[in-house]
């Protein structure tokens, strides 16, 4: 092996490794632009007893469903489930400006909001997203893992009545 070759496969052995960690939800209490004003208050006054159920399949480049509805003002709890050997994440900077968040739950613990600008779903693990939402619209998500939207890893939420 060559000593160029030998100094270019740490380099490359270290981008690969970054390429492959997906980091950590992101999830804050202070009100980043463009976000819900009453976030907390929204989510101290819910009933979270019995909130609408989605599950999402997480696989290498899908959503499966990728389109996903929820009702304004009706507790939720997204349930984000990876099947694949690849961490994944769900970002959707349009939705996450629209709820609150209750909670991120996890195998690593719970995170709590009201506010929410990525999740991260390591290989085989499951998420879920506990919010409500408080702007009716319709908005895109997507993986952000490089590479991944461009193969498919995309969908839309939908908030109506």
């Amino acid at each position: 092996m060559n000593a160029a070759f030998r100094k270019l496969v740490p380099t490359a052995a270290l981008a690969v490794a970054l390429a492959a960690c997906a980091g950590t939800d992101e999830l804050s209490r202070l009100q980043p632009p463009g976000y819900i004003a009453d976030a907390q208050q929204l989510v101290a006054r819910a009933d979270w007893s019995a909130p609408e159920v989605v599950t999402v399949a997480i696989s290498d480049y899908a959503f499966t469903p990728n389109e996903l509805t929820f009702h304004r003002d009706r507790p939720a709890r997204l349930v984000l489930k990876n099947t694949s050997d690849t961490d994944h994440t769900f970002v959707s900077k349009g939705f996450f400006q629209a709820i609150a968040v209750e909670r991120v739950a996890g195998p690593e613990g719970e995170k709590s909001g009201p506010y929410v600008e990525k999740i991260v779903i390591p290989a085989g693990q499951t998420k879920e997203l506990w919010f409500i939402p408080g702007r009716y619209g319709a908005w895109t998500f997507e993986c952000t893992r490089p590479g991944h939207a461009l193969l498919g890893m995309t969908g839309v939420v939908n908030v109506v009545k």
